[in-house]
């Protein structure tokens, strides 16, 4: 509860600030998502769960966007990328091995609900297709952590989400349909077969080829006899 007043405060405490959006972001919202980060590789389970359940309000907090500014998106790159890796360290994963590997389903579940609740603010931002590729290189390193977890059934089930619902709202469609996410397209699927190359079969995202309709009288003419 406490988190979720401060963060609903903070919007406000930035503008009376009149700091530049990225020294506020420095200033007020690294600090929270910093001590919740450390908390999130905590060896006591019940300390992590506590974290990460105060992580995801914050992350999907409406306060976190408001202002013009890109400084929010820092919530990958400092933040959910960071704790990650943590979570992928032996030492890490040693403090509690048997919560470890949930906590790491967790922090996979949470950086795609992340990703999926701000894609419609992502797909305006220039650095959307470099985060994306960053993503799945993610859930590549964590789906072949090698440590037999269940990752490797929790990532290919939340990409799978994710990539429908990316299709579905136009975002990850074929060049045919709109050549100006041909990159975006090309790079998920190449990214993709890497670790998953059944994924892409399995989905049966890519275009139809439309049968080809011989007519009567094409047929008449193909079978006549030639003079």
């Amino acid at each position: 509860m406490m988190i979720t007043q401060l963060t609903a405060r903070i919007p406000d405490l930035m503008q009376q600030s009149h700091l530049e959006s990225k020294q506020a972001w420095i200033a007020y919202w690294s600090p929270i998502f910093r001590a919740l980060t450390t908390q999130c590789t905590n060896h006591r389970r019940e300390i992590r769960h506590q974290a990460f359940s105060s992580m995801r309000g914050a992350l999907v907090s409406d306060n976190l966007t408001l202002g013009d500014h890109d400084e929010w998106t820092a919530i990958f790159g400092e933040v959910l990328f960071p704790l990650i890796k943590n979570l992928l360290k032996p030492e890490v994963y040693s403090s509690d091995k048997a919560g470890m590997s949930e906590t790491r389903v967790q922090a996979a579940t949470l950086l795609n609900k992340t990703f999926l609740h701000h894609l419609a603010r992502l797909s305006k931002w220039e650095g959307m297709l470099d985060l994306w590729l960053k993503i799945l290189d993610i859930m590549d390193r964590l789906m072949n952590s090698g440590q037999g977890d269940s990752l490797e059934e929790a990532v290919p089930e939340s990409l799978k989400n994710i990539l429908l619902v990316m299709s579905s709202s136009g975002f990850l469609v074929p060049p045919s349909q709109d050549s100006s996410k041909e990159e975006l397209w090309v790079e998920t699927w190449k990214r993709l077969d890497r670790f998953l190359p059944d994924l892409r079969k399995e989905l049966d995202l890519d275009p139809k080829e439309e049968p080809v309709v011989v007519s009567e009288q094409e047929t008449t003419t193909a079978l006549a006899p030639v003079a």
